[in-house]
């Protein structure tokens, strides 16, 4: 499905950024001494100031990923509870098998797993991170993997709501202290300025499974999270959650402008990024990673090459 951003309305509102932050974690890199996490996990450090190199991944046998496997339907735990799987582990270990190593993943929460790359605890981040300015000046971030701009859910039956301009006067929800939460605000904003009615009310919850818990039960009227996740909630319910268009009947965007999601490398480490991003341009052009998307989200959307990190 082709999306394109609704801009409607929208002239001044600021756009949110994606509130992913990182914990130091544990994972190999290269060859170098080794660490002992907090939970106990010994693991090798690389030597400082040493770029790696994709002979030095394969001499390894290993790419080392952090992430946090709580983040469904990108990274999450499968039944056994050991095993990560997702979009992004679908993706990164082809990346592995092309490149003929195993994919290593370390588990940890997000706060500090940037942190943790610089300290060289691990390769690289395959977490679901938005990809911001102030990332960019510290990380090579990959070419996008996903779209992680703001949309609305509705509830499947309610009527009351065509596309986005039905928002006037109903209740909205999303989670509290995230790029969500600021993009909602500043679209409702933005509709204000302009003269037109806003939201009743914006309501924040702790998780969004307590948000939909509330839009199911007829306590909020819609509620606004990443596209993305949006899309896998509707492919897994499609008798309770739509997404909510706009006048030309695409998903809309309720941001100013779109949000993308990927991958951190060091900057150091030029052949590893280039090789992740020379995959990505491949999964592009075979249907890789359309597939992926097709498999979990429901929808496929055109990512950029070039010009997805925003401006300060």
């Amino acid at each position: 499905m082709r999306r394109t951003i609704w801009t409607k309305l929208m002239a001044g509102a600021v756009a949110g950024t994606m509130m992913i932050g990182c914990l130091a974690g544990c994972g190999s890199s290269d060859s170098g001494s080794t660490d002992t996490t907090a939970d106990g996990t010994t693991t090798e450090a690389a030597d400082d100031g040493e770029a790696l190199t994709l002979d030095a991944i394969k001499a390894k046998g290993k790419l080392v990923v952090a992430t946090e496997a709580a983040y469904e339907p990108f990274e999450f735990l499968d039944e056994d509870g050991e095993t990560i799987i997702g979009y992004n582990a679908d993706i990164l270990q082809q990346i592995c098998d092309d490149l003929g190593v195993e994919l290593e993943y370390v588990d940890l929460p997000f706060q500090g797993i940037l942190a943790g790359l610089e300290a060289k605890k691990y390769d690289m981040v395959g977490a679901t991170l938005g990809i911001t300015a102030e990332r960019a000046e510290k990380y090579t971030i990959t070419e996008p993997i996903q779209s992680g701009t703001n949309v609305f859910i509705k509830r499947a039956d309610d009527d009351s709501i065509k596309t986005a301009d039905d928002m006037a006067g109903k209740i909205v929800g999303t989670q509290t202290s995230s790029y969500n939460e600021t993009d909602t605000i500043a679209y409702n904003d933005a509709v204000v300025a302009e003269g037109g009615e806003g939201y009743a009310e914006l309501k924040t919850y702790d998780s969004y499974p307590e948000a939909y818990t509330e839009l199911r039960n007829g306590q909020v009227d819609l509620v606004a999270q990443n596209y993305a996740s949006a899309c896998a909630l509707v492919l897994e319910n499609p008798d309770l959650y739509e997404l909510v268009v706009n006048e030309n009947g695409e998903v809309a965007m309720i941001s100013e402008s779109e949000t993308w999601l990927g991958w951190a490398v060091r900057k150091s480490d030029t052949e590893l990024s280039d090789y992740i991003n020379s995959e990505i341009e491949k999964f592009k052009e075979n249907g890789f990673l359309a597939e992926e998307q097709e498999k979990w989200f429901g929808e496929t959307v055109e990512l950029p090459s070039t010009d997805y990190i925003p401006a300060e």
